[in-house]
C-alpha cells in the first residue's frame, strides 16, 4: 500500500474513532441532563415515592398522590419507578406498579412492543416484566422472535420476571431459531418459572436443536425435575453433541437417583471424551452416593491429573467410605484435593 492510500485509511480510522468518542460524550451528557431534569421535577414527590417504596404508605394516600401526578413530572416519575422496580419486591412493588398502570405506562409499553425503534421495544419489554404483567405474556412470547437481539433478550428476561410457565415451551423453542434468545438468559428465565415447566423441559430434551437440549438439561438439573431424568440418561449415552452429554451428566448429579451411579460410572471409561469423564466424576461427587467409591477410586491413578483430582475430591466429600478408599494412595492430585477441601471446610482431611 502506497503512502497516499495509507494516510487516507489512517485518517478515516481516526475520524471514526473521534466520531465514536463524540457520540459517547453526547449520550452521557444527555443522560446527565435528563437525570438532573428528572431530579428537579421530582423534588417535591421524592419523599412520597420513598414512603411508598419503603412500604410505609399504610393509608394509601401516597400511592394516590403519585397516581394523580400529571404534566412533565409524570414520565419522570415513571422512569424513577421503573428503576426502583429492579430492586424492590412484594407489596411496595405492587403499589408502584399500580401507579404505572394509573399513568397508562403499562398499556403504553405493550403498544411499544410494536414500535419502530428496537430500543423502545426493548425498554417496553423490560417494563412489562418489571410490572409482572400477565396480560403481556402473549405479546412478549411474540417478541422472542423480534429481529433485534436486544428485544429478544429483554422479552426473555421479562417472561422470567412474570414467571408464567406457559411461556416455557415458546422460550425453549426460541433458542433453536435463527438469531435466537441467549442460552443463559433463557435458562435464568426458565428457572424463575417454577415446577410448572416440567412438561416443556421433557419436550425440550427431545428437540432437534442441541442448544435446546442443553438448556433443558441444565434447568432440569437445577430444579431437580424427576421426569427429565430418564431422557437425560438416554442423551448422556448417545447424544451426538458432546455439550449436551456433559450438560446431562451435570444435571444427573443434581437430580439423579442411586441408580445413576452406574449410569455416570459407565462414562468414566478412557474411551470416552476427557471432558465428559471429568463432568461425570464431578456429577458423582454431587450425587453423593457411597456406591460410587469403587469407580472413583479407580480414577486416582488416571493419566489425567485433573480427573484424578476430581475423583479424590469426590471421595473426600463421600465421608468415611471415600476417605478409607484414599488410604494407600498418594500423589499431587490427592494432595491438591486435600488442600482444597481443608481451605473450604477449615478442617484437616
Amino acid at each position: 500500500m502506497t503512502g497516499g492510500p495509507l494516510l487516507a485509511l489512517t485518517a478515516a480510522v481516526l475520524a471514526a474513532c473521534v466520531s465514536l468518542v463524540v457520540a459517547v460524550v453526547v449520550v452521557k451528557a444527555r443522560r446527565t441532563l435528563l437525570g438532573r431534569r428528572d431530579a428537579a421535577l421530582l423534588a417535591d414527590l421524592r419523599p412520597i415515592l420513598i414512603e411508598v417504596a419503603a412500604d410505609e404508605d399504610d393509608s394509601g394516600q401516597g400511592r394516590s398522590a403519585l397516581a394523580a401526578v400529571t404534566g412533565a413530572a409524570r414520565p419522570a416519575l415513571d422512569r424513577s419507578i421503573v428503576a426502583m422496580l429492579t430492586k424492590i419486591r412484594g407489596l411496595p412493588a405492587e403499589s408502584l406498579v399500580d401507579v404505572l398502570e394509573a399513568h397508562g405506562a403499562v398499556a403504553a409499553a405493550e403498544r411499544d412492543l410494536g414500535a419502530r425503534s428496537p430500543i423502545r421495544r426493548a425498554h417496553a419489554a423490560q417494563l412489562l416484566g418489571l410490572a409482572r404483567s400477565d396480560e403481556a405474556v402473549p405479546s412478549l412470547v411474540e417478541a422472542l422472535h423480534d429481529p433485534a437481539g436486544e428485544v429478544r433478550t429483554s422479552a426473555a428476561y421479562a417472561l422470567g420476571l412474570i414467571g408464567d410457565p406457559t411461556a416455557a415451551g415458546p422460550l425453549l423453542a426460541a433458542l433453536g431459531s435463527d438469531g435466537g434468545v441467549p442460552a443463559s438468559t433463557a435458562a435464568d428465565a426458565l428457572q424463575a418459572m417454577g415446577m410448572g415447566i416440567a412438561d416443556a423441559l421433557v419436550d425440550g430434551l427431545s428437540n432437534a436443536d442441541p442448544r435446546v437440549r442443553t438448556v433443558a438439561a441444565h434447568v432440569s438439573g437445577w430444579g431437580s425435575f424427576v421426569r427429565s431424568v430418564p431422557p437425560m440418561r438416554a442423551l448422556l449415552a448417545s447424544d451426538p453433541d458432546l455439550v449436551v452429554r456433559e450438560a446431562c451428566a451435570v444435571a444427573l448429579g443434581r437430580a439423579g437417583r442411586a441408580e445413576d451411579v452406574g449410569v455416570l460410572a459407565r462414562h468414566l471409561a478412557p474411551s470416552e471424551p476427557l471432558s465428559l469423564r471429568r463432568m461425570c466424576a464431578l456429577a458423582l461427587r454431587d450425587l453423593g452416593d457411597p456406591a460410587a467409591v469403587p469407580a472413583l477410586e479407580a480414577l486416582l491413578v488416571d493419566r489425567d491429573p485433573r480427573l484424578a483430582e476430581h475423583a479424590a475430591a469426590a471421595l473426600l466429600e463421600l465421608g468415611p467410605w471415600g476417605r478409607t478408599a484414599l488410604e494407600g494412595h498418594s500423589g499431587p492430585a490427592i494432595e491438591t484435593a486435600r488442600l482444597v477441601a481443608m481451605l473450604q471446610h477449615g478442617v484437616l482431611v
